[in-house]
């Protein structure tokens, strides 16, 4: 009787973790890529033209990280040759990483005025979706990347 009762106890355990766990799962689409549209597609997205007055030039992603496509965020890498994001791993993410420097470390991003900062929210829900394995959904990549991209050079609260 006892096993029974512990058996049962520890399956509506699990299954009660199981749906939390569900319940809990971040969205990449609509919580992650939105931080990521707003501090770093200025800068990282796929080439394209600018046209100043009457001279038009190719625009190229910064240090050749696209950040607009599920491809571009996989197989970037920093400076080292790593990859910038490791799926489970936080903690070996550079994309992450570089968020958390103080802001007048030259490898602090977004560098500061440039882009909206992430709030220290922010920072761990992008934690929590890298730790969850990082999950990208149905997402393969932003079609108008050079959309709304205007800041008003005030940080978020």
């Amino acid at each position: 009787m006892r096993k029974i009762f512990f058996y049962t106890l520890l399956s509506g355990f699990l299954l009660s973790s199981a749906a939390v766990q569900a319940e809990d799962k971040v969205d990449f689409e609509k919580q992650i890529y939105p931080l990521i549209k707003e501090s770093c597609v200025t800068c990282h997205r796929p080439p394209y033209e600018e046209t100043r007055g009457t001279r038009t030039r190719t625009k190229k992603p910064k240090a050749g990280i696209i950040l607009a496509t599920k491809e571009g965020i996989l197989s970037a890498e920093d400076e080292s040759g790593s990859k910038i994001l490791v799926p489970g791993e936080p903690d070996k993410s550079r994309m992450l990483e570089v968020t958390k420097l103080p802001l007048d470390d030259e490898m602090h991003f977004p560098p500061e005025g440039k882009a909206p900062q992430w709030t220290a929210a922010d920072k761990e829900l992008f934690a929590t979706w890298i730790k969850q394995g990082a999950d990208f959904g149905a997402w393969t990549a932003d079609p108008a990347p050079g959309e709304g991209l205007e800041w008003d050079g005030k940080e978020k609260e």
